[in-house]
């Protein structure tokens, strides 16, 4: 026996600690094409990821049915982004109620869309949601780099594969409501 039986132990000590996000991070760019491109249709994945980050960071939440509702937990998925972001000791300015109060407000809208008779008022609206929740989204998201240390989502800024053919599918969508709205001209 080498050792020194009374020497201290000694071990390597790594510094690193992995922390996994608490919400899901995405470049700007890359929401608002993802967005626009599937006619909206990216939301239900992005509040899926939004509430499974949160599941994995050890809060009690069912992710699927938070996403199914999603227009019912917007405000607490919210609430959760700014309380990171004050617990962080940093300040944004976001207004993350508003923000809710409007996506909630824009889906009742895109919601009682179906209700109108005539195609091109309802493809107008149907346009004009899509680009008031990119908007409103998109400073949902930025909160979310923000709290993440990730101001500019680089971690998640380059389009996948997938990526591209829901791109693909959805300017097809895009494409035919368009074509449908010319037959109606």
């Amino acid at each position: 026996m080498t050792a020194d039986p009374y020497a201290t132990p000694t071990s390597e000590l790594s510094n690193t600690t992995t922390c996994n996000p608490a919400f899901y991070v995405v470049s700007k760019s890359k929401f608002a094409l993802l967005f626009v491109s599937t006619c909206g249709f990216y939301l239900p994945y992005w509040f899926y990821k939004n509430w499974k980050q949160q599941r994995a960071a050890g809060n009690n939440v069912l992710p699927l049915l938070r996403t199914i509702f999603g227009v019912f937990f917007i405000y607490s998925l919210l609430v959760r982004i700014d309380r990171k972001i004050r617990a962080s000791d940093r300040q944004l300015r976001w207004f993350p109620r508003s923000l809710a109060v409007g996506v909630i407000t824009i889906a009742c809208v895109g919601i009682a869309r179906a209700w109108v008779p005539d195609f091109r008022i309802s493809f107008a609206i149907s346009l004009t949601v899509v680009l008031l929740q990119t908007c409103f989204l998109l400073r949902v998201q930025g909160a979310i780099n923000f709290s993440e240390n990730d101001p500019d989502g680089t971690s998640n800024s380059s389009l996948t594969f997938s990526n591209w053919v829901w791109v693909a599918l959805g300017l097809c969508i895009w494409g035919l409501s368009i074509f449908a709205l010319y037959l109606q001209l």
